[in-house]
Formats: C-alpha cells, structure tokens, sequence
C-alpha cells in the first residue's frame, strides 16, 4: 500500500489524515505498517483524499490512475454511524443486527 508516500507527498500528518477520512490517527498508522487494511469505506475515502485510483493505492498499477469525472460516494452521517457500528460487531452480531433490519424493512411494506 502506498498510504505513507502519499500522505507524507501531501505533507499531512496521520491525525490529519484520519480526520479527513473520519478514522483514528491508530488505524492509519496500523494500516502504514500493514497492521490491518482499510475497509471498501475508507479505501474510497483514501483514493478520493488523494485524488488517484484504489488499484495505485494498494500498489496494483504503476501510473497514479486519475479518474476523470468520477463519482464521489456520498455518504450521510447516519450511513457512516451505521457502517462505524457494523465494523465493531462479531459475525454473529452482524447476522442478528441484518434479520432484525430485514423484519423492520419488511413491516414497512405494510
């Protein structure tokens, strides 16, 4: 991954970074040193802060991979505060949290 060279070509600190992206200064240092990886999320937050593709962010091609006209994914707070729960939830959380939306989106139709 290439997030330090880009970060430091930016001349942005990692707390800097993470509150760009709405992450903690620890995930960007765990993710510099290869500790963990950044979710699809971040990985689009990342690639969109530093105007080049996710493909030249985790090192898959050689050229920066501008896109032009791209779309940037929107997201509102109460999407963000929903993915920032279901990322700290186990797996089976995550099955209990999904069934019990699916009953809720299923009682709406009504």
């Amino acid at each position: 991954m290439r997030i330090t060279e880009l970060r430091e070509s930016k001349n942005a600190s990692q707390s800097e970074l993470a509150k760009v992206i709405d992450t903690t200064q620890q995930n960007i240092s765990n993710w510099e040193n290869l500790k963990s990886s950044p979710n699809c999320v971040y990985l689009i937050a990342l690639a969109d802060f530093f105007d080049c593709s996710i493909d030249y962010l985790l090192g898959r091609e050689n050229d920066f991979g501008i896109i032009e006209n791209k779309t940037k994914l929107k997201i509102a707070n109460e999407e963000r505060e929903i993915l920032a729960i279901w990322a700290k939830l186990n797996y089976k959380n995550k099955c209990l949290l999904l069934g019990r939306a699916l009953e809720i989106l299923e009682n709406q139709k009504e």
